[in-house]
């Protein structure tokens, strides 16, 4: 009955942007949204930067963006996105429950996110919602049950801090993100020390399972 009214809402076609870097799963999803007659897929990318060109080019009104991407992931694509587009609206998709990744996302103005194995179940009803106005979570969302001071002590990282984080975690050096970020070693070296204290890590392989656990990078 509410997707009814939401729909009824929604007078004009809804124009959509898939962005993913896994093609077979872009496809899936576009066939799911044409069978949607208030839908319009005007079209797909297959990673951040992509997305932020095409989103600026079509000026879609719906971008479904994955989180997890090579060259620039998605929640800094929403972050760009949201700056120059602001009246777009982004839904996350992401492959596993409660990541502390969808808080980052929502803070850089997503709305919403839906588990990349429900999208047939979910993804419409998501897209009306967001599109609404409303925000958007999964039916099953555990968010309640995670650890407090887990979720204060990586709160408590500054952004670079988180992005450091990231890059030691999917198995960068700190010579390479010194080089990437153009940044010092030392100044890589200190916020990778100050990031261990805060989250209470002692070396690289718990930096990894801490990241692995949390859905900071992919299992």
């Amino acid at each position: 009955m509410e997707n009814k009214i939401l729909k009824e809402t929604v007078k004009e076609k809804v124009s959509i942007l898939i962005v993913d870097d896994h093609t077979l799963f872009r496809q899936g999803l576009r066939r799911i949204l044409e069978s949607e007659e208030s839908f319009e897929v005007m079209g797909e990318a297959a990673d951040g930067n992509e997305a932020i060109k095409m989103a600026k080019a079509l000026n879609p009104k719906i971008i479904l963006m994955d989180i997890s991407m090579p060259h620039l992931n998605g929640i800094d694509a929403t972050h760009k996105i949201k700056r120059q587009l602001p009246d777009t609206y982004i839904i996350l998709l992401t492959m596993h429950e409660d990541l502390f990744l969808v808080d980052e996302g929502l803070k850089m103005g997503a709305s919403g996110y839906v588990l990349k194995k429900s999208v047939d179940r979910e993804m419409i009803d998501a897209i009306f919602q967001v599109r609404c106005g409303q925000t958007y979570m999964p039916t099953i969302h555990t968010r309640a049950e995670k650890s407090t001071v887990s979720i204060s002590s990586y709160d408590d990282l500054s952004l670079r801090e988180k992005e450091i984080l990231r890059m030691l975690a999917n198995g960068m050096t700190n010579k390479e993100i010194s080089e990437y970020l153009c940044i010092s070693i030392n100044t890589v070296e200190t916020h990778r020390k100050n990031l261990m204290k805060k989250l209470k890590l002692h070396n690289l392989s718990e930096i990894i399972k801490y990241s692995m656990i949390h859905g900071i990078i992919q299992k």
